[in-house]
């Protein structure tokens, strides 16, 4: 099923939301809070949504090394890290 105009506008408003509030959140229970109040369980949605607040264009193909288990933990300790901070 297509996604008509509004519901892509509301789609585009909850991820600009979503990192809004990521950027404010410093520490990982704050990150887990945003994840757990948006009903976002996949790992791979986590990723990509930390990666979009670090403003992250592209990574190395060594995701396939990893789990996702372990890819998600790398990309928080790394959100969490927050040098990322400092080239935006």
């Amino acid at each position: 099923m297509a996604m008509n105009v509004i519901e892509a506008i509301e789609a585009s408003e909850k991820v600009s939301n979503i990192i809004d509030d990521l950027f404010l959140s410093v520490k990982r229970e704050q990150v887990e809070d945003v994840f757990s109040r948006n009903s976002i369980v996949d790992k791979s949605d986590r990723i990509q949504l930390l990666r979009k607040c670090m403003h992250v264009l592209g990574t190395s193909n060594t995701d396939d090394l990893l789990s996702i288990d372990d890819e998600y933990s790398d990309e928080l300790e790394i959100f969490l890290n927050g040098k990322w901070r400092f080239l935006i």
